[in-house]
């Protein structure tokens, strides 16, 4: 759960909102109003963060912050 705290405060810094204001389950096109562009400049940020890569198969399914937050714990534990 601290793991899912810090990544959510990540995202929260990124996007210059309050980790308050981010919900787990918000939809990062709908709720965050992500576009693609910046949908990706939020993966690549994270990447970059926890010194990862992420495969395009595991991009290509991530509409939630939740399905954010595992594809970067996924990738902390390989």
């Amino acid at each position: 759960m601290e793991q899912q705290t810090e990544i959510i405060e990540e995202i929260a810094q990124h996007l210059g909102v309050s980790p308050a204001d981010i919900d787990s389950m918000a939809s990062l096109s709908d709720d965050l109003g992500l576009g693609p562009i910046e949908r990706s400049d939020l993966i690549a940020f994270l990447a970059n963060k926890y010194k990862t890569a992420f495969r395009p198969t595991e991009v290509e399914g991530i509409e939630t912050v939740e399905d954010l937050v595992a594809i970067v714990e996924d990738s902390l534990l390989e």
